[in-house]
């Protein structure tokens, strides 16, 4: 089993009423997790060295910040950590950075790291330090926060709460904020989708499964015809003379109509990225 460094912390408000709060510092096996977005701060000393590959930087890193650990020093060790999974997403750094944000009270930014830690290989007794931490957080924020499962289809989408990235993603169990809360998934490829919640602690949220829809690219038309013409796209008729829209983009076919002066004609017309402007006023045929 790996080595467990624990750090005993009263520093909530329970513990002056005699509960102890427990901070632990896991050193887990050198296992990934998924890559999250992190906004992590790199000072000097906080990079990878020259030829040093991403995993062994993160996991020099980690030590580091585990001695600060040692040392007290919980924000300094807060920044080596978050550091570390800047470079690369280790199981044990994920878990120190929701053990840091927790032991300096950042309790609803400490929830998303310790729920990804369960996803790690974990053995009995380590489980029980997360699920703890896990609890505690939980009691913290019992009277201002409700905690939901959010998943989407496809999975592995990204959650915003409030206009705020969490770190990891679908499915996942998220803090929610009593009140109105927005909660935004996206992920390429696909529109994202904003549910809009209000809740409160007699009526707190319900768990969200979110579909998401592929995200077809499209483009601002114009398309112009000769006077009076009928127009036409792709065999649907849209207007007369001038049409404004948005199309799909890649190709269509465009149809004007026939007037006292011209025939019906048709093109074919590409449509790409950006305003696309198709101008057949002038065609007499």
């Amino acid at each position: 089993m790996p080595d467990l460094l624990i750090h005993w912390n009263s520093a909530n408000k329970r513990a002056r009423r005699g509960v102890v709060v427990l901070c632990g510092v896991l050193l887990l096996a050198g296992s990934a997790l998924a890559p999250a977005p992190l906004h992590a701060q790199t000072n000097a000393g906080n990079e990878a060295r020259p030829g040093e590959p991403p995993d062994r930087a993160a996991e020099r890193l980690n030590e580091e910040g585990k001695k600060l650990v040692a040392a007290g020093k919980y924000e300094d060790a807060l920044e080596k950590f978050r550091a570390s999974l800047k470079l690369f997403p280790l199981s044990n750094a994920i878990f120190n950075v929701g053990s840091m944000l927790y032991t300096l009270h950042v309790y609803d930014e400490s929830h998303p790291y310790l729920e990804q830690t369960l996803r790690a290989p974990l053995d009995p007794r380590q489980r029980e330090i997360v699920i703890n931490h896990l609890e505690n957080v939980s009691k913290q924020l019992e009277m201002s926060h409700a905690i939901i499962l959010v998943e989407s289809n496809p999975p592995g989408a990204t959650i915003a709460l409030n206009g705020k990235e969490l770190p990891f993603p679908t499915p996942m169990r998220v803090l929610v904020p009593f009140g109105e809360t927005d909660i935004t998934v996206s992920t390429p490829g696909f529109k994202a989708q904003t549910v809009v919640l209000h809740s409160s602690r007699v009526d707190p949220p319900k768990d969200q499964k979110i579909h998401l829809d592929r995200d077809e690219p499209d483009a601002a038309v114009s398309v112009r015809c000769p006077s009076g013409a009928d127009v036409f796209i792709d065999g649907q008729m849209f207007g007369f003379e001038l049409v404004r829209m948005r199309l799909l983009i890649g190709p269509h076919v465009v149809r004007c109509g026939k007037t006292e002066k011209t025939s019906a004609f048709e093109r074919a017309v590409q449509v790409r990225a950006g305003p696309n402007a198709f101008e057949f006023s002038n065609v007499t045929k």
